[in-house]
């Protein structure tokens, strides 16, 4: 994460880098556990500005919409 000289970053995240089971769009991307490994680490950072959430469309499965907005949510 590229932060030196600023006062933070902004992310991007679209749901077709992540793989989701029975969703072939997500195809050779990042598993769950990785999507949600570097949320984590993103939210530890403290450097999070802004952030937003691509991709998500009419025809996208809404179990997929649902699992992407849930990245980074705390685990109690």
């Amino acid at each position: 994460i590229a932060t030196s000289g600023t006062q933070g970053f902004h992310v991007s995240y679209s749901p077709t880098a992540t793989e989701f089971a029975g969703w072939a769009a997500g195809s050779g991307g990042l598993t769950v556990r990785e999507t949600h490994q570097a949320m984590e680490a993103i939210a530890l950072s403290g450097g999070l500005l802004s952030m937003d959430v691509s991709g998500l469309t009419a025809d996208l499965e809404p179990r997929i919409g649902t699992d992407a907005v849930n990245f980074g949510k705390r685990i109690l």
